[in-house]
C-alpha cells in the first residue's frame, strides 16, 4: 500500500464511518477500522462494524499501489486529525506497520492483517430505491425524537418504516399528493407516550409490510443526509438490512427483529377540530410557559377557543404562566 489522500477527505470519510465502530466487543478488531487501497480505482476506502451497524466511505486518491490493513479506529482517527492541511502519505510496511507521512510530521501505526477482519454484515446489499436526502431528513428528523430508550421494550428502540397506501391529512400538500396517486413512504415512532408520524410520496419502494430501523443506525443516517443536500440517495430494505446508500458513503443496518404495535388503534377515530396556529409563535409561547414547569413528566394545558389558543402552566415552587397565540383557522375536521 502506497497512497497519497486529502487529510480533509479522509477526515471526512473516518467521521462518516466512525459510530459503527465498536466500542465494547469480545472481538478487539473490531475497534480497528479497514483501511482499503484499490490502485485501479484510485480510491481508498474506510469501513466499519459493529455486526449491527457497518459503513464503508471512500475517497479518490493518487495511488501508487494496493493493499488493505486495519489500524485502531481512535489513535488513526486522533493522528488525522491533528496533523496539519494538506495531503497525507500512507505506506504499509513490514509487520504490519502503516506509515502516515505529512508536513513536519511521521507516524507508525502497528495494525492487524486485514484478513482477520470479520465480512461487514449487509453492505453486498443493493439499494435500489431513490429518494431525495432532504425528504428523508426531515421524515427522519420528526420522528426520530419519540423513539423509545426502553430496552425492555425493544421493539419501540427503533424507527417503523411502512409502505404506505396514500398520505392523510387535510393539508393542500396532502390533497395534491394524493391526487397525483403513487407510493408513498411512512416513518412512525412512539415511546408509548407520544407518537411521531411522517408520510411522503416516493417514486418506488420495493419491500412491503413493515420493518424497524434502530435508533442508533438513523442517528447515523442524519448525518449523513445533511451532508448530501438536495441530492437523491439510494435506500432498501433487503435480507434483513436496511441500506442507505450515495455516491462515496453505504451503511447497513440490522433491522430490529420483532412486530411494531399497530398504531393506528391510539389514533383519534371520531372527528375534531382543525386548528391552524404559527409554528414560530406556537413554540415560542411554548417555550415561555415551560419555563415554569418543573417536572419533566408534568406538561402545559392547552385551552382552545375561537381564534385563540391560550398555554398556562404551573408549579408550587416557582409560580404560574400564560400565553396566548392567535389561530388562524378553526373549524370541523
Amino acid at each position: 500500500m502506497n497512497v497519497v489522500v486529502s487529510k480533509a477527505e479522509l477526515g471526512k470519510a473516518l467521521q462518516l464511518v466512525q459510530s459503527a465502530v465498536s466500542k465494547r466487543t469480545t472481538m478487539p478488531i473490531l475497534s480497528n477500522i479497514l483501511l482499503t487501497v484499490d490502485q485501479k480505482a484510485g480510491t481508498v476506502k474506510v469501513s466499519a462494524s459493529d455486526l449491527e451497524l457497518s459503513a464503508v466511505a471512500q475517497t479518490k486518491s493518487v495511488v501508487k499501489s494496493g493493499g488493505a490493513t486495519t489500524v485502531n479506529a481512535k489513535v488513526f482517527g486522533d493522528i488525522v486529525r491533528e496533523l496539519p492541511e494538506g495531503d497525507l502519505k500512507l505506506v504499509l510496511g513490514e509487520g504490519e506497520r502503516l506509515e502516515i507521512h505529512a508536513k513536519g510530521s511521521s507516524f507508525k501505526i502497528v495494525g492487524v492483517s486485514a484478513e482477520e477482519y470479520p465480512t461487514l454484515p449487509g453492505l453486498a446489499c443493493q439499494a435500489k430505491d431513490k429518494i431525495n436526502a432532504k425528504v428523508l431528513l426531515e421524515m427522519v428528523n420528526k420522528t426520530l425524537y419519540a423513539v423509545s430508550y426502553d430496552e425492555t421494550r425493544f421493539n419501540l428502540n427503533g424507527v417503523c418504516f411502512e409502505k404506505a397506501g396514500e398520505l392523510g391529512g387535510k393539508s393542500t400538500k396532502a390533497k395534491s399528493a394524493k391526487k397525483e396517486g403513487g407510493t408513498f413512504l411512512r416513518l412512525v415512532a412512539t415511546d408509548g407516550h407520544r407518537l411521531a408520524i411522517a408520510t411522503r410520496p416516493v417514486s418506488s419502494l420495493s419491500f412491503d409490510g413493515r420493518v424497524i430501523v434502530p435508533r442508533k443506525a438513523l442517528s447515523e443516517i442524519r448525518r449523513v443526509l445533511e451532508l448530501e443536500g438536495e441530492k437523491d440517495v439510494a435506500i432498501g430494505i433487503v435480507d434483513g438490512f436496511f441500506v442507505l446508500e450515495t455516491s462515496d458513503f453505504k451503511l447497513a443496518a440490522r433491522l430490529i427483529e420483532a412486530q411494531y404495535p399497530d398504531y393506528s388503534q391510539v389514533l383519534p377515530q371520531q372527528k375534531g377540530t382543525d386548528a391552524v396556529l404559527n409554528t414560530a409563535e406556537l413554540a415560542q409561547a411554548l417555550r415561555r410557559v415551560m419555563l415554569m414547569v418543573t417536572d419533566r413528566e408534568k406538561g402545559v394545558r392547552m385551552t382552545f377557543s375561537p381564534g385563540t389558543l391560550r398555554i398556562s402552566s404551573s408549579s408550587p415552587e416557582l409560580g404560574e404562566a400564560v400565553g396566548e397565540v392567535a389561530v388562524k383557522y378553526d373549524g370541523n375536521v
